[in-house]
């Protein structure tokens, strides 16, 4: 079942894409017709998706199947379709025998990582080249300065089954699939800001720029939003006060606020922990409270927020990409919170335990460092 929930998921994308109906018919190929079970569930699961494209793809899935089985749920499909008021456009005669012809040049491919603490993320995109091998471009971007570092490097399909294996196993983060023309947006974005920020240009980009360019698309939302149903998220808040747990998991957990923003606030919890004047329990987690909450404010205005909502989309998508949907809707759900005004009486449960962790953080780090350095008392 894993299979079709990976075709159809590759099919919404490229509809959010804009793909032609023949170029989304060709991903179908490299499934269908072997099991004429699985291709019955992704027929009826594109049957699901309202779509004339759909109808469309449907039909040449009729035209090339040889199972009378297959044909009939087909033809079924289709006419729930039309009965919605779906039609498939007329495919004309003299088409077919291109139906099956495999392209020409193999398609470019995509594969990002998450985001580290600091807004950083490692994007690969593959381009083939005719008779030339592979264009692979790679490097780490950041949404607050744009291309850290950036190289492209020609490649046999040998060279790079190497190459990626050995950024697998060195990678912090896990890779997933993305669509080619999605990691090509992000480059062309990163582009833009460092642009926008007066940094270096490496030179592997300005060479590559073009190519980029011809495979990026414009989406109009994260991919995580073709996957999800985002209206469904938003209304359950029992996936929001999940929020917090998401600081647990292995590809989020070194998340923390940089040391020069948190610190003023480590500061007064632990002066408020050390204070002289006699506190219960209870009256010091009424001032530690009170701290966290000018923290969310001061540090997290409508800018961070935007910022933290774009990493936790892209973030939802890892996720699911990686089968762990439960994290991914935990993920979505908190993003979306982001996108409304801060509230002191609910604040994001994500940003608030990442505030609460960013500040104990440190106050250990320090702690250890103190009590690793040399006494200066000389015992007797």
């Amino acid at each position: 079942m894993e299979d079709i929930q990976t075709i159809v998921e590759k099919v919404k994308m490229d509809l959010q894409a804009g793909k032609p109906d023949e170029e989304i018919f060709q991903t179908t190929l490299y499934f269908f017709g072997r099991d004429p079970e699985i291709d019955r569930h992704v027929i009826e699961s594109l049957a699901a998706i309202p779509q004339v494209k759909i109808a469309n793809i449907l039909r040449l899935m009729l035209r090339v199947s040889k199972e009378k089985k297959v044909q009939k749920i087909i033809k079924r499909s289709l006419y729930r379709l039309k009965s919605r008021g779906i039609n498939a456009e007329e495919v004309l005669p003299e088409k077919k025998s291109s139906i099956l012809r495999p392209f020409q040049m193999e398609l470019p491919k995509g594969f990002g990582g998450g985001f580290d603490f600091r807004g950083q993320r490692f994007l690969l995109l593959v381009i083939p080249h005719r008779g030339r091998g592979w264009i692979v471009a790679h490097g780490v971007v950041s949404d607050t300065q744009g291309l850290i570092d950036f190289l492209g490097e020609e490649m046999t399909r040998k060279g790079f089954k190497g190459f990626f294996e050995e950024v697998q196993e060195k990678s912090p983060f896990p890779l997933v699939e993305m669509e080619a023309s999605y990691v090509g947006l992000l480059f062309f974005q990163a582009y833009h800001l460092t642009l926008e920020k007066k940094r270096a240009l490496p030179q592997d980009y300005l060479r590559l720029k073009n190519e980029i360019e011809d495979i990026k698309k414009d989406y109009g939302k994260p991919l995580i939003y073709s996957i999800l149903q985002a209206d469904e998220i938003a209304g359950d808040d029992r996936i929001l006060r999940r929020g917090g747990e998401l600081l647990k998991a292995d590809v989020i957990s070194s998340w923390r606020i940089e040391e020069d923003q948190i610190r003023p606030f480590a500061d007064e919890v632990w002066e408020a922990e050390e204070s002289k004047i006699v506190l219960s329990q209870p009256q010091k987690e009424t001032r530690f409270q009170g701290i966290y909450q000018r923290a969310l404010s001061e540090l997290f205005n409508s800018e961070e927020r935007f910022l933290y909502q774009r990493r936790l989309e892209e973030m939802a998508y890892i996720f699911f990409k990686l089968g762990r949907e439960e994290e991914a809707k935990i993920s979505l759900a908190v993003a979306i919170d982001l996108e409304k005004p801060a509230s002191p009486l609910q604040p994001n449960p994500f940003l608030f335990q990442l505030v609460i962790k960013s500040i104990f953080t440190l106050l250990k780090e320090a702690y250890e460092k103190k009590v690793k350095e040399p006494s200066l008392i000389v015992k007797p």
